[in-house]
């Protein structure tokens, strides 16, 4: 006799889970298919649903060999899908337990993995491969509003829900998958930093690496690696200590091919400080990600942005800008504040800043950082961080 329950935590969907006695049950509704995957503790297989008739894939654990801490990953792998629902992030459809197996029932991906698409094509054109990253992005950006981090992104654990290629039109839509060594955070703060060593080398960020405590960044970092091979097919670090070192080259002549925007992308995505490293919501705006490629490269160092824009009379505007507190460590300025859109970010009433030791004053119809006795102002399109070690400008 099967039971049936949905877990009482209001904020996670409603997704059946049953229990029944053996997979006899199970195959009552679904008919098992051919084997899309296998890991350590059971297989992934395609399934279709008897009444609908409609095509799923069933993720088979087996919990003895999965063991009580494999089973608790498990667990609050089922918890995380049950808590997200996005476009571009697997959706589960439910769970059947047995004694001895705990079955995923997901949507199909019918591409298989990002990996495999990569390894046909040996890589993507850079429309391809921004297509691909914002939606990996969008998917970040949704899961760290949540305060989950995967911390296992990497081409593997990116499905192909379907892909399109034609002569105008080369589309891959993705799903991220395999929450199985992702958490959960309690918040921001130090208190809530994470610490466990975990995910696939060739992806993890040096903070991981180096077992220091870490946050979402880590997954931001993780794009980064995704990026770089889409555009290349190759990894940017193939040895732990190059990753840890983060020094970033684009000697390869396939670079050659590729714009200056993209590889600063990939040098803010891949910056080996967590805290200078741009956040999954700041990548979604940067102008590379959502086409504006028109604009021409311009310096990351501060005092060649001083003198190259001192004389420019193309001012941005920040007519609307609201302080979080004179403590504040690190502001953007790129069309939004800490993430919040450009209508929301107008809806504040003006406000005139003065000059201060963290550098903003309010000097006509531009606003301009104040650096000791000196003053530059903010060049539209860029992006100005204002933290304890310094100001960091980007596009």
């Amino acid at each position: 006799m099967a039971s049936q329950w949905t877990r009482a935590n209001s904020a996670e969907r409603k997704v059946p889970h049953t229990r029944m006695e053996d997979e006899l049950d199970i195959q009552q509704i679904y008919s098992f298919g051919r084997k899309l995957g296998q890991g350590s503790f059971g297989v992934v297989c395609e399934a279709t649903h008897k009444e609908t008739q409609k095509k799923w894939a069933i993720k088979k654990v087996n919990k003895e060999k999965a063991g009580s801490s494999g089973v608790k990953l498990l667990e609050r792998e089922v918890s995380i899908l049950k808590n997200v629902n996005h476009e571009h992030i697997i959706h589960l459809k439910e769970v059947f337990e047995t004694p001895k197996r705990m079955y995923l029932v997901t949507e199909l991906c019918e591409g298989g993995e990002l990996k495999e698409l990569l390894q046909k094509r040996t890589r993507f054109k850079e429309e391809d491969a921004r297509h691909i990253i914002n939606s990996i992005a969008q998917a970040i950006v949704y899961l760290h509003k949540k305060d989950i981090v995967h911390r296992d992104l990497k081409l593997e654990n990116i499905l192909v829900k379907s892909s399109h290629r034609g002569d105008d039109n080369n589309t891959v839509n993705i799903k991220v998958t395999d929450f199985g060594l992702s958490v959960q955070k309690g918040g921001v703060g130090s208190e809530n930093m994470l610490q466990a060593t975990c995910g696939t080398p060739y992806y993890m960020a040096p903070e991981v690496i180096n077992g220091h405590e870490y946050s979402q960044q880590c997954d931001v970092w993780s794009i980064g690696v995704i990026m770089y091979l889409l555009l290349s097919g190759d990894p940017p670090f193939m040895e732990l200590e190059l990753i840890k070192r983060g020094k970033l080259t684009f000697t390869n002549p396939v670079w050659d091919t590729i714009s200056d925007a993209a590889k600063k992308v990939l040098c803010c995505l891949l910056e080996v400080d967590p805290a200078h490293r741009i956040t999954a919501s700041e990548l979604l705006d940067n102008p590379w990600l959502t086409g504006d490629t028109s604009a021409a490269m311009r310096p990351t160092n501060v005092l060649e942005m001083m003198r190259q824009f001192r004389n420019d009379p193309e001012e941005l505007e920040l007519d609307e800008l609201e302080a979080a507190g004179s403590g504040m460590e690190e502001l953007s300025l790129c069309g939004s504040v800490d993430g919040t859109s450009d209508t929301q970010t107008q809806r504040h009433k003006k406000k005139n800043m003065h000059s201060s030791s963290n550098g903003l004053k309010k000097n006509g119809p531009a606003a301009k950082v104040s650096t000791n006795t000196q003053g530059w102002t903010v060049p539209k399109n860029q992006c100005v961080r204002f933290q304890p070690r310094g100001v960091h400008v980007f596009s």
